[in-house]
C-alpha cells in the first residue's frame, strides 16, 4: 500500500508541485514536502480512519450485547456479578510471502465473580460449551455480531486465524467419559501452560488429564464455531488451541475466550480510501490554515452528542464532526484555540453550565463586540406541535414506560404520548430555549449549525421513537430578529450520515465547502453549494436530504452576506 507503480509517483510528484506553486505561501506548510512524507501521511490517515470505524462498532456491539444478555431465557440468564466484553482492533502485519495486509481482530471474554452455590463456568468435569451459561453467552453472541453486524469483514473467501483459549482449575482428574463427540484425537498441537505440545483423546482411555480436559472445551467451541455461525463456514479458517491449567481450585479458572483474526480485512477498503485521498475527497485530511488567532472576535461552542444511554441507540459521527469541525474553526477559519469550546456527550445541564454560560460571560465581557457559533451534533426529536427539540446525551430513560418492555429492549418505531414524552421533552433543549438563552444579550452575529433529525429516525435512516402530534404539518419555528440557523435538513426529514466519509451529510459539505474555499465564503454561497452537493450524494445513495435556513426577519436578504471569518 505504501510502494505505489512509477506512474502514480509521477503524478503525486507533479501535484505537489503544483500545489506549492498556485498556493498562498501561508498554506504550503500543511502539505507534504516530500513524496516519501505524502505516502506516509496518507498511509496514517487511513489507519486512524480504520481504527475510529472499528472502535465506534466495538461501542456499538458492546452496547447491543448488554441488551442481548438481558434477553436470555431465565434458564440462560448471567448473574449480576458476570461481565462479558467485546474487544476489536485494527493491526497491520504481513502474510507468510511477505506481503502487507491490515487485519481486524475481534476477542470476546468473560469475567464473573463466584458466590457459594451460583456459577457460570463450566462445572467440574464438563467440556462442552453450552454447559456454561459464560461459555453459552459468548458462543452465541459471537454468532449474531458475525452473522449479523459483520458481513462486510466476515465475506466469504477470507482467511482467519481462530485461537481458543480454555482453562480447568487444579482439581485431580482420575477419569472423565469422553463421548467421542470430536471423534478420536490423535496428537492434536496444541498449547498447554505455555508449552507446545500434542494431545490424544479417545473414546476407551477417556479423559485424564487437565491438559485433555481443557483442550476439549476449546474443541467444543470448536464444534458450536463450525455448526452454528454462517459466515464462518464460507471463510478459510486456521484454529489455535491455547490451553492453561491453573494451580487453583474454583469454578472461576474454568473458562473459554475467543480471539479471531481476519486477515486481509481492510486491505480493499484501505485502496479504495488511498484513491479518494488522491482525489481530496476527504475533509478529513491536509485541512486548510490561515493566519493563527486572525478571527479574534469570534467564539464558538461545539456540541458533539454521540453517545446515549442504553437502550437509546447511538448518534453515529456526532463525535468526529465535533472533533473536526473544530480543526477547520482553528485552523481554517483563524479562530484562537481558547475561542472554541468542545463538549462531548454532554447532557442538557452540562451544555448550560459549561457551554451557554461560558459564551454568556464572554459576551458580556466583550460588551457584545463578538460573533458567535453554536454547532450541534446529536439526535433531535420534534414535541406534540412539531417544534424541534435537540435532545442531549445523558437523557435518563429508567422511567420512560413505553421504553421498557419484557426483554429489555427497547421497541423500534415507539410513540410517545402523555407522561412519557412530557418526561423525554423535559431533558431536551428546545429551539426556543437555545435562542432564548440570549435573547437580552447582543452580539455582533448569532449563528447556528444543528446537524440532527426531528422526525423519529436515526443519522443511520433506522428507527429511533417519535412523539404524538396534535398537529398535522410541520411548520418551522420562529428565532429572533438577528439570529441564521443552518439545519441538516426540515423538522419532518431526516438527516443522514455519510457513512463512507465518518460524518453527518450536512457536516460533511460545509466542511467541504469550508475547506475548498479556505474559509472565504458566504452563507448564501455556503447553503447554495451544500444544498446541491448534498441532495446530489444524498440521492445516489438513496436517501435525498436537503438542508434548509432559518432566518431571522430583521436581517432580510442581508444573511446572505454574512461569513465566518470576521476580522
Amino acid at each position: 500500500m505504501r510502494n505505489s507503480h512509477f506512474n502514480s509517483r509521477y503524478i503525486i510528484v507533479l501535484c505537489i508541485a503544483v500545489f506549492a506553486a498556485i498556493m498562498p505561501l501561508n498554506a504550503q506548510d500543511q502539505y507534504p514536502t516530500s513524496e516519501h512524507q505524502y505516502n506516509d501521511d496518507i498511509h496514517t490517515f487511513i489507519i486512524k480512519r480504520l481504527r475510529q470505524t472499528t472502535q465506534q462498532r466495538e461501542k456499538q456491539m458492546n452496547k447491543q450485547i448488554q441488551q442481548m444478555l438481558i434477553n436470555l431465557p431465565n434458564a440462560e440468564k448471567l448473574y449480576d456479578e458476570t461481565f462479558v466484553r467485546i474487544k476489536t482492533a485494527v493491526v497491520e502485519d504481513t502474510t507468510e510471502e511477505g506481503t502487507p495486509e491490515i487485519n481486524y481482530v475481534y476477542e470476546i471474554s468473560y469475567n464473573c465473580h463466584h458466590f457459594e452455590g451460583t456459577e457460570d463456568d463450566y462445572p467440574s468435569a464438563a467440556y462442552q460449551w453450552n454447559t456454561s451459561n459464560s461459555c453459552r453467552a459468548i458462543c452465541n453472541l459471537t454468532r449474531t455480531m458475525i452473522d449479523e453486524e459483520l458481513g462486510d469483514i466476515f465475506s466469504p473467501g477470507r482467511k482467519t486465524t481462530i485461537t481458543i483459549t480454555s482453562t480447568t482449575d487444579a482439581a485431580e482428574i482420575s477419569h472423565i467419559d469422553y463421548k467421542g463427540e470430536f471423534g478420536d484425537l490423535r496428537y492434536m498441537p496444541a498449547v498447554f501452560n505455555d508449552e507446545n505440545v500434542r494431545i490424544s483423546v479417545d473414546t476407551k482411555e477417556g479423559i485424564t488429564t487437565n491438559a485433555q480436559l481443557a483442550y476439549l472445551r476449546a474443541r467444543g467451541v470448536r464444534s458450536f464455531i463450525e455448526e452454528k455461525i454462517n459466515s464462518l463456514k464460507q471463510t478459510e479458517n486456521d484454529y489455535l488451541y491455547v490451553t492453561r491449567c491453573f494451580d487453583m481450585t474454583g469454578p472461576h479458572y474454568r473458562r473459554s475466550s475467543l480471539k479471531i483474526v481476519v486477515h486481509g480485512a481492510f486491505d480493499e477498503a484501505a485502496r479504495s480510501m488511498e484513491a479518494a485521498l488522491m482525489n481530496d475527497e476527504y475533509v478529513d485530511f491536509n485541512i486548510p490554515s490561515r493566519e493563527e488567532n486572525s478571527n479574534s472576535k469570534t467564539y464558538a461552542l461545539i456540541i458533539a452528542d454521540e453517545e446515549y444511554t442504553a437502550p437509546l441507540p447511538n448518534c453515529d459521527f456526532a463525535s468526529n464532526d465535533g472533533d473536526v469541525l473544530h480543526q477547520y474553526f482553528v485552523h481554517t477559519l483563524g479562530i484562537p484555540t481558547r475561542h472554541v469550546k468542545v463538549l462531548h456527550n454532554a447532557g442538557r445541564q452540562e451544555i448550560y453550565n459549561e457551554g451557554i454560560h461560558w459564551l454568556k460571560d464572554i459576551i458580556k465581557a466583550q460588551n457584545g463586540d463578538v460573533h458567535i457559533i453554536i454547532y450541534y451534533a446529536g439526535h433531535g426529536i420534534c414535541n406534540p406541535k412539531y417544534a424541534p427539540y435537540l435532545m442531549p446525551s445523558g437523557i435518563d430513560v429508567s422511567k420512560i414506560r413505553a421504553f421498557k418492555s419484557k426483554n429489555g429492549v427497547m421497541p423500534s418505531g415507539i410513540e410517545l404520548k402523555g407522561g412519557d414524552a412530557e418526561k423525554v421533552l423535559s431533558q431536551c433543549i428546545s429551539f426556543d430555549t437555545l435562542t432564548g438563552w440570549f435573547k437580552k444579550i447582543t452580539a455582533l452575529s448569532y449563528t447556528f449549525i444543528i446537524d440532527a433529525s426531528f422526525d423519529g429516525m436515526q443519522r443511520s435512516g433506522k428507527e429511533f421513537f417519535n412523539i404524538k402530534k396534535e398537529t398535522k404539518r410541520y411548520r418551522a419555528p420562529r428565532v429572533r430578529d438577528d439570529i441564521v440557523i443552518f439545519m441538516a435538513a426540515t423538522g419532518d426529514k431526516t438527516a443522514y450520515s455519510f457513512i463512507d466519509q465518518h460524518h453527518g451529510f450536512f457536516t460533511y459539505y460545509i466542511l467541504k465547502e469550508l475547506k475548498g474555499s479556505r474559509g472565504e465564503i458566504t452563507f448564501q454561497e455556503l447553503f447554495n453549494n451544500v444544498t446541491k452537493n448534498q441532495a446530489y450524494e444524498s440521492s445516489l445513495q438513496g436517501k435525498l436530504q436537503e438542508p434548509t435556513m432559518i432566518i431571522g426577519g430583521q436581517l432580510g436578504d442581508n444573511w446572505g452576506n454574512r461569513t465566518f471569518i470576521n476580522n
